[in-house]
């Protein structure tokens, strides 16, 4: 937390302990209208609804010809889903702001809460034709507002363009747009807008996290930790820039630049279980094991229910090859979420090394069950049956494998089983099928049976199909 931050958080919370001691005594003093708005604020955030519109009402009492007040009633009443009340404080604030534009646009919203679309969309195309062009950016906002409460998330996409063609520096506009990109999957549109809109705004920090989120629905991680870290050095204390960019850089398997984002997280802001956990899956990748388990308890004691915390602690422990305590903890996650098949599957493996195949086969064939589609999992199973000399199972494994998982994968697999069993003219022929639908798969062949490496016919089918 840099010094203006604390500096301002110590100014509020003397503000509030002041109020709240005046509060108590019944001796309430005239405030400036910049403290009443602090201490709105903090009750909004602090999620005191009373106490917020005890401010309101204090604040318009004091300043009754500022319209300030006014609207934050109407915005309050509307925020808490009380339109009716509402469309009252608008009301009043209209008989004496008749000329305000904000009160129409906050009537506006407040008829499409109410369901009243129509009613609202007369209220913008009237303004459309009579307001002044400050307020055109406020006005495609409201609108892009209702259209999103229509579910219409195509129009909004442009009713919030047109809002920031009108006022670049509109931060609601720019915070909304990444919603609705989300909403109308309008990902390459949005690269396209905010890429023109950047080279005009280059110092716009949520344009450049629209921009980098929306590369990242793309795949295209480089470009998006860029954007990322262009917003970070705009506002270093973006915090979601720096765990989004610290997201990708895991993915990419970048540990240490995953984890330098994330310590900085844990330096400026308050530190959640997410944010210990995802520090410690850093460490953990990094092979710093005790470290790993540090954050992992830290995440723990902030929930206790947290499956992935003790998935991770269960890790930590087989790679340390406590095997017995690993299975604990992975008992542990699958008793708080038994529809994870990584869970299982860790635990089998863990079963395995304790010489205790009967529950690895239990546990391998509930990963399966649990997610027919992946074929990792089927895989995995049928070289865990076939070490197991269970060779005739395996098979039966992978046939009933491709009713469920597709990849050439599964048919490599089922190509070395077969050979296992003596089946080998079987195997050949499929292994010309298996090439001719994915020859760059075959490398798998060589890691589950090595001494295929050796073997003339396979090689010669293998250069058969090799592209040239």
């Amino acid at each position: 937390m840099n010094n203006h931050q604390a500096n301002q958080n110590a100014r509020i919370s003397a503000l509030v302990s002041a109020y709240e001691a005046e509060i108590e005594s019944g001796e309430l003093r005239f405030r400036e209208e910049e403290d009443l708005l602090d201490l709105l604020e903090y009750y909004v955030v602090e999620q005191l609804p009373d106490q917020a519109l005890e401010i309101i009402e204090f604040g318009i009492s004091c300043y009754p010809y500022s319209s300030e007040f006014f609207l934050r009633k109407a915005r309050f009443y509307l925020d808490h889903g009380r339109e009716e009340l509402a469309m009252v404080a608008l009301d009043e604030g209209e008989a004496l702001f008749s000329d305000d534009v904000d009160f129409h646009l906050l009537r506006a919203e407040a008829f499409a809460l109410l369901g009243l679309f129509e009613q609202a969309h007369d209220i913008i195309d009237h303004l459309k034709e009579t307001t002044s062009e400050e307020s055109l950016s406020d006005l495609f906002l409201t609108e892009a507002v209702v259209f999103e409460m229509e579910e219409q998330f195509e129009r909004m996409f442009y009713a919030l363009r047109a809002a920031l063609l009108e006022n670049p520096k509109n931060e609601e506009a720019l915070h909304q747009m990444w919603v609705c990109v989300e909403l109308a999957k309008k990902y390459r549109e949005s690269i396209t807008f905010h890429e023109a809109f950047l080279n005009e705004n280059p110092y716009s920090k949520q344009g450049w996290y629209n921009l980098g989120q929306s590369y990242e629905y793309y795949g295209q991680y480089e470009e998006a930790i860029e954007a990322f870290e262009f917003a970070i050095a705009i506002d270093p204390t973006f915090e979601f820039a720096y765990r989004d960019c610290a997201e990708l850089y895991f993915q990419l398997k970048q540990y240490e630049k995953a984890l330098r984002n994330y310590l900085d997280v844990l330096n400026q802001f308050e530190p959640d279980q997410d944010l210990f956990l995802n520090i410690g899956q850093c460490y953990l990748e990094m092979g710093e094991l005790g470290i790993a388990k540090a954050f992992f308890q830290k995440a723990q004691r902030l929930d206790s229910l947290n499956d992935e915390v003790y998935f991770f602690l269960g890790d930590c422990f087989f790679r340390e090859q406590q095997y017995q305590k690993a299975s604990r903890y992975y008992l542990k996650a699958i008793q708080i979420e038994d529809r994870r098949e990584e869970y299982y599957r860790a635990l089998a493996e863990t079963y395995l090394l304790l010489g205790k195949p009967q529950k690895a086969r239990w546990y391998f064939q509930e990963a399966v069950e649990i997610a027919p589609e992946a074929s990792e999992y089927w895989i995995r199973y049928a070289q865990f049956l076939m070490e197991s000399g269970d060779l005739e199972e395996a098979l039966e494994v992978l046939l009933e494998s491709e009713e469920h998982a597709v990849g050439a994968e599964l048919l490599y697999c089922r190509i070395t089983c077969l050979l296992a069993m003596g089946r080998r003219a079987e195997a050949l022929y499929w292994l010309n099928e298996a090439l001719d639908e994915d020859y760059n798969r075959h490398q798998s062949l060589f890691e589950w049976m090595p001494s295929l490496l050796m073997d003339p016919e396979i090689q010669a089918i293998i250069t058969t199909f090799q592209p040239f």
